[in-house]
């Protein structure tokens, strides 16, 4: 199943890093102008020039970051990554500390400001560890402004503070940021959180093709499980309900690790296996040790269960494996529990896909059947009638001529000349009497045959033309062939049509392989006659029509394209199979199976 297309992580980065950039002008710009405007009014600060080159500073900081951004946008494989938003961030913290510096120290406005930024930084940065680090940073940053500003480097704002008063609020203001930190960090985790889980909602059931198998199903249902479930691998197992008792209950089990493939774990009844029983509200549990043991899983983990319910019933389970005390949260197992019903009926809709395109295909073959039905009925009326008008007047000649050939001497020239008219006209009759054989398709008369010695005689009446045409025949006979019931002279006219055939495809000579055994097909034994020959082979495109009536690949002199028709009669009339398979340039091999008398119900 194709998968849709997803931008670069990299391109995504740069365009967000680029629209914050824009966002940040806009930031620094209504700063400038506020000092300015404050400066004109009311004269504070005093100096305001310290005030412009720290803003200088985030003008210049802004800059390469608008850089950056419009680089790595235009190079989607660059690797600078989040490290970009993690520098500008330390940066941030840096000019915010020679802010406070320049305007007052910890009496400063300012000092609030940084609160603003670490509330973005939590956003920025993906671990809650380094958001702490930028924490400590800021703390720093303003701890050292206040210092210096006490010390005298910088103008105080209002009047003097004490040292244990600086002291003081620098505690409250290191509290303040913890406590911004973690509120930030807690609020802006569960949104993304959800937002996360709704977007993986909303997606999950578009990736589902109708035309994916059964496997793709399963691997991009448990990959989004998996994801909504912090979860690093996943058991899934699928029923199939036999006739009979629940005991009888089998299933086929997958894994799924995160990065890999989805492979077959285990199959068997479903008593055997250390399943658990899965209600209809997904639970958290722990992995089952023996389980846990047989897919080479951490002893003691825990997973959460969901049950894969159809509209016909339960389809199955699965198994979301985490770490030894991972906890499974509410929204978590309602979005899990979300995406199994949603992959619960892909599966179903992928079964009734398979089942609906499967009798799309009886059908079709159905009406191809009929259709061939109805022309072989029309064909065989025609050629009866038609045969039936031939013959009479064949028959006049035939005798005519039989009696022209008695009542001329021996010595007579004409003699010869009449016989070769007899000839042609017995030979004329005979396919005549071919295709009214053909149209009638009599019922066999059924007896007790053993194929050998019915196959040897075929091959010994051919001998002589297979030794002309530079054939070499190869026979192997089976030994302890169990008898057939057939029509021993229908079946004569099956083996040499096959024969006769596997001569013409060697017209530069070759090798006729003739050989009979006992095939097992489901279950039942068919003697089974195959006739191999190393011609030219059948052309895949002729492959399927070469038992149509009347269809042949062989010049017009040399058959009417009749003789595998009239033998996949005969041996469907004896309950049998003729199959063919070829290869072009490799030769034909054609195989007749006949149901033993034994299968048949007799005793030979």
């Amino acid at each position: 199943m194709a998968r849709p297309s997803r931008p670069s992580p990299a391109l995504e980065f740069f365009r967000d890093s680029l629209l914050l950039a824009k966002f940040r002008w806009v930031l620094v710009i209504a700063g400038g102008g506020l000092v300015a405007l404050l400066n004109a009014a009311i004269g504070i600060p005093a100096n305001p020039g310290p005030v412009f080159a720290v803003l200088g500073g985030f003008v210049l900081e802004n800059a390469v970051l608008t850089w950056l951004s419009r680089r790595g946008l235009a190079q989607a494989d660059s690797r600078v990554g989040r490290m970009v938003l993690e520098w500008q961030a330390l940066g941030d913290q840096f000019l915010l500390g020679a802010l406070v510096l320049v305007t007052g120290g910890i009496q400063s406005p300012v000092v609030f400001v940084t609160f603003a930024s670490l509330v973005a930084t939590t956003m920025t940065v993906a671990h809650l560890r380094r958001v702490y680090v930028h924490g400590g940073f800021a703390v720093a940053a303003v701890s050292a402004a206040a210092w210096l500003v006490q010390a005298g480097w910088g103008p105080p704002r209002g009047a003097a503070l004490a040292d244990v008063e600086v002291l003081e609020r620098l505690v409250i203001y290191a509290l303040a940021v913890v406590m911004v930190l973690q509120a930030g960090t807690v609020l802006y985790r569960t949104a993304r959180e959800r937002q996360r889980r709704a977007l993986l909602l909303l997606t999950s059931g578009q990736t589902f093709s109708s035309h994916a198998t059964r496997e793709e199903i399963l691997t991009t249902g448990l990959e989004n499980l998996m994801r909504a479930s912090r979860t690093s691998a996943a058991i899934v197992w699928l029923v199939r309900r036999q006739p009979g008792a629940a005991a009888s209950l089998q299933v086929k089990g997958y894994t799924l690790r995160e990065g890999g493939v989805l492979r077959q774990a285990f199959e068997g009844a479903a008593g055997s296996l250390d399943l658990p029983d899965l209600g209809p509200r997904a639970a958290a549990l722990e992995l089952p040790l023996s389980l846990a043991r047989a897919l080479d899983l951490p002893a003691g983990a825990r997973a959460l269960g969901l049950r894969l319910a159809g509209p016909d019933g339960a389809l199955g389970g699965v198994l979301l494996v985490g770490e030894a005390r991972q906890l499974f949260f509410a929204g978590e197992i309602a979005s899990c529990e979300t995406l199994a019903s949603q992959l619960a009926i892909a599966l179903a809709n992928a079964q009734l896909q398979a089942d609906l395109q499967q009798r799309v295909a009886e059908l079709q073959r159905t009406q191809a059947q009929l259709v061939q039905s109805a022309k072989l009925a029309a064909l065989g009326e025609l050629v009866a009638n038609i045969a039936h008008e031939f013959n009479n007047p064949l028959t006049s000649i035939v005798g005519y001529a039989s009696e022209l050939r008695l009542s001329l001497p021996d010595g007579d020239p004409r003699r010869d000349e009449v016989m070769i008219i007899e000839g042609e006209a017995l030979r004329a009759r005979k396919i005549v009497r071919d295709l009214l054989d053909f149209a009638r398709q009599r019922a066999p008369t059924l007896e007790a045959v053993h194929i050998n010695p019915l196959l040897s005689r075929v091959v010994s009446i051919l001998r002589h033309q297979a030794q002309v045409a530079n054939v070499e025949v190869e026979e192997e006979y089976g030994v302890d062939l169990p008898a057939v019931l057939a029509d021993a002279d229908q079946l004569r006219q099956v083996f040499l049509n096959l024969v006769t055939n596997g001569l013409d495809a060697m017209p530069n000579g070759g090798r006729l392989g003739i050989t009979t055994r006992l095939a097992e097909q489901d279950g039942e034994y068919w003697v089974e006659v195959a006739v191999q020959d190393t011609g030219g082979g059948i052309a895949p495109e002729y492959l399927s029509r070469v038992f149509e009536p009347f269809f042949t690949t062989k010049p017009e002199a040399k058959g009417m394209g009749l003789g595998l028709s009239v033998s996949q009669g005969i041996v469907e009339s004896h309950k049998g199979q003729i199959l063919v398979e070829s290869e072009l340039g490799g030769g034909s091999t054609f195989r007749v199976r006949l149901p033993t008398m034994a299968r048949l119900g007799r005793n030979p």
